[in-house]
């Protein structure tokens, strides 16, 4: 039986006491990402984490975008210059669009029509050729979340009745519109409970997960405005696939106690603001370690070589070998170079000493 033939359905449930300090942890970091986002370049932050969100979301699905097409269209959105500029079709132009929508209209309500229509921009006219999907509409016909061979397929999903879509849809986006403004809902739970109903309703022949996390983004962005663009959540799912699928098979088949998955959601929230604190903090060391020591006493190729471990490259220090490959240099080029670097206090070596020494950031030495 899935979750939709349940009798209680939709009533969800779930049991608070897990998910309690998971929640406490996820807004303290959500405010200290919010304090910590002062040193980042607000436009180039916010393309950067568009640019992650649609590549990933797309890639869940097994869609391989062109990322430099997709990073022009949101840098004209967005009036960020961009050096290389790539040609923009329909498609991407649409993506673009309605990931943008989701996170600045966030007062604008949910309707059927709005996401009708970026289910329009998922799949153009002009897409027709390539894909039989005709974008702007609900399902008419049964659906199910298959894979394995053909011949054996196995099916993780089946959606209600195609003839059951629009009333659920209407129930869904009704409780969308209105728990925004209920005190006694969470707004992080209803982010994750949005995005699992959407998809239990599933009413898009193709597109759901896509459409799903949109809806996803939209509710993170009205529970939380500052920092939604800091983070890109489809990028901590991707890296997770395997769970994500599990977790939303295992709910859709049980009763209507969502607390695994949300459990999962709120600790995949918290996964993707830690992984951004990371870069402001990799941000703010790369701005100190230039303050500190002055780039005029190194060549290019130490700078190129530094810049690349500021970055986070060669986390556990790098060797002569390596050095030598990035700087594209001969071996004995590399050793002078290390060995000024050390000198000047650039970098540190460890104790091993001869071939198989590494040398790491002062303040970042390896163990």
């Amino acid at each position: 039986m899935w979750i939709w033939q349940q009798p209680l359905w939709p009533e969800f449930t779930w049991d608070p006491a897990p998910l309690v300090p998971l929640l406490r942890d996820t807004r303290f970091l959500q405010g200290k990402l919010y304090g910590s986002s002062q040193v980042l370049n607000s436009a180039q932050t916010t393309l950067d984490t568009l640019l992650a969100n649609i590549l990933y979301s797309s890639d869940i699905e097994g869609e391989r975008l062109h990322a430099g097409s997709v990073r022009s269209s949101l840098a004209t959105h967005l009036g960020v210059d961009d050096e290389i500029t790539w040609p923009v079709d329909k498609r991407t132009e649409g993506l673009v669009e309605s990931a943008l929508d989701a996170i600045n209209n966030i007062d604008e309500p949910l309707t059927a029509q709005r996401l009708l229509h970026w289910h329009s921009l998922l799949f153009p006219p002009e897409d027709k050729l390539f894909n039989a999907i005709k974008g702007g509409q609900f399902r008419t016909g049964p659906v199910q979340v298959i894979s394995g061979r053909i011949d054996k397929p196995v099916i993780h999903f089946e959606g209600p009745d195609a003839m059951r879509v629009a009333g659920e849809m209407d129930a869904f986006l009704h409780w969308f519109n209105t728990s925004r403004h209920d005190a006694q809902a969470d707004p992080i739970l209803r982010a994750g409970i949005a995005h699992l109903w959407f998809l239990t309703i599933h009413p898009f022949e193709d597109g759901n997960g896509r459409i799903g996390r949109l809806i996803m983004d939209l509710a993170l962005a009205q529970a939380e405005h500052n920092t939604v663009r800091l983070y890109a959540m489809s990028r901590t799912i991707n890296t997770h696939r395997k769970e994500y699928y599990a977790v939303i098979e295992q709910t859709q088949r049980g009763d209507m106690v969502l607390t695994p998955w949300l459990n999962w959601f709120v600790r995949m929230l918290r996964v993707s603001i830690e992984e951004t604190l990371g870069l402001i903090d990799q941000t703010l060391f790369k701005t100190h370690y230039w303050q500190r020591f002055n780039q005029a006493a190194l060549n290019p190729e130490q700078i190129k070589v530094i810049n690349r471990m500021l970055d986070g490259d060669f986390q556990d220090g790098i060797n002569n070998s390596q050095y030598k490959a990035v700087a594209r240099v001969s071996r004995a080029t590399a050793t002078r170079h290390l060995a000024q670097l050390v000198e000047q206090g650039f970098l540190v070596g460890n104790e091993g000493g001869g071939r198989s020494t590494r040398y790491s950031l002062p303040g970042k030495a390896s163990a």
